[in-house]
């Protein structure tokens, strides 16, 4: 059988065929569960998986580099309690193109997360712990959302090159690193607002001279190490009140301490996420 349309002819199989690419994800996108029948490991679920799909990972401690292909969600089934542990070498986390993390512990690696795709979101994860750097971004700016960047031995973000279109470094607490707390070099162009960068062991923030052009507002830069030039102005500095940041991860604000100033959205500054008590 055959269609009529404009001025040509198109087989009944192709308008099939451009109707089901024009279905909403609902219908065509799967959840790929980890553990489930055959699929033993994280890397598993992410080859099973096609662009769209996402994968959803138990609570527990999974020791394994991974890789997540273009178009796939990685999303912890509860915040924080999946972790991905490197095994103390290499890159814990690679994320190709159209690629999303989100809630998951990422730790023990020489770098936390690797970026140098474009459309990657990085949101409410703890990235703690790596033996060099917490997240590593090249070209693109990935959307770094909601994140706890600590305890990594050297800086809690680092790019090279990096610019953002519609992606930012937005609401993250990024404190205690070894090194400096967001770096940034090359011709870099980047948007960082409403984040709590904090108790970093050099630098708050470092940027080459080149990627000086970038919009930093509305962050809270407190008792860092080095800060020689100035803050640009529309930035602050005071005391971010973490509750229990060493003992149990615990960022959140005190309210006797702080904060009386607000992000853009009229919320505290820093990671906006909730904490078990």
């Amino acid at each position: 059988m055959r269609l009529k349309f404009l001025r040509g002819i198109i087989p009944l199989p192709s308008i099939i065929v451009v109707i089901g690419l024009m279905m909403p994800c609902t219908t065509l996108c799967r959840t790929i569960y980890m553990p489930s029948p055959g699929v033993s490991s994280i890397t598993a679920a992410i080859v099973k998986a096609r662009a769209g799909d996402t994968v959803l990972v138990e609570n527990g401690t999974y020791k394994e580099r991974i890789f997540i292909k273009a178009g796939i969600i990685l999303r912890a089934m509860n915040k924080h309690k999946a972790i991905i542990d490197g095994r103390g070498r290499g890159i814990t986390v690679a994320m190709g193109p159209n690629s999303s993390i989100i809630g998951f512990v990422v730790q023990n690696g020489t770098i936390g997360i690797f970026t140098k795709n474009a459309n990657i979101s990085i949101i409410k994860c703890l990235i703690r712990k790596n033996w060099q750097t917490g997240i590593i971004s090249i070209r693109h700016l990935p959307r770094i959302e909601d994140n706890i960047i600590a305890f990594n031995r050297s800086s809690g973000f680092q790019g090279w090159n990096v610019r953002s279109t519609t992606s930012t470094m937005n609401h993250n607490t990024i404190a205690f690193n070894g090194n400096h707390g967001i770096a940034a070099g090359g011709t870099s162009t980047i948007i960082i607002e409403n984040n709590t960068i904090a108790y970093n062991e050099r630098f708050g923030l470092k940027l080459d001279d080149e990627a000086e052009c970038s919009t930093i507002t509305n962050n809270n830069f407190y008792n860092n190490l080095w800060q020689l030039k100035e803050l640009p102005k529309g930035n602050y500095t005071f005391d971010p009140g973490f509750i229990s940041p060493r003992k149990s991860m615990n960022f959140r604000p005190d309210p006797k301490i702080c904060c009386q100033i607000k992000g853009t959205d009229n919320e505290n500054l820093g990671a906006r996420l909730d904490y078990e008590e």
